[in-house]
């Protein structure tokens, strides 16, 4: 059955491939449903790093901040 998702092919080292195993099989999930679960899990990570350092260099400007209730009405 055909699928819309895309195909990525990685390498990696034994290390590596007996840690997916071991967390397939506690998960119950295939090594690739691992490797997805934690590629997701990595790019949430770095989506908060960047918007970290976005908030943390309009602290340092001392942008003027405005009140929660008052940017979401």
């Amino acid at each position: 059955m055909p699928t819309d998702k895309k195909r990525i092919h990685i390498t990696v080292d034994d290390e590596t491939y007996a840690a997916l195993g071991r967390l397939s099989s506690a998960r119950g999930q295939s090594v690739a449903g691992v490797g997805l679960s934690l590629i997701a899990q990595a790019l949430e990570f770095q989506e908060d790093l960047h918007f970290s350092r976005i908030a943390d260099e309009r602290l340092k400007a001392g942008e003027k901040r405005i009140a929660h209730d008052q940017a979401w009405p």
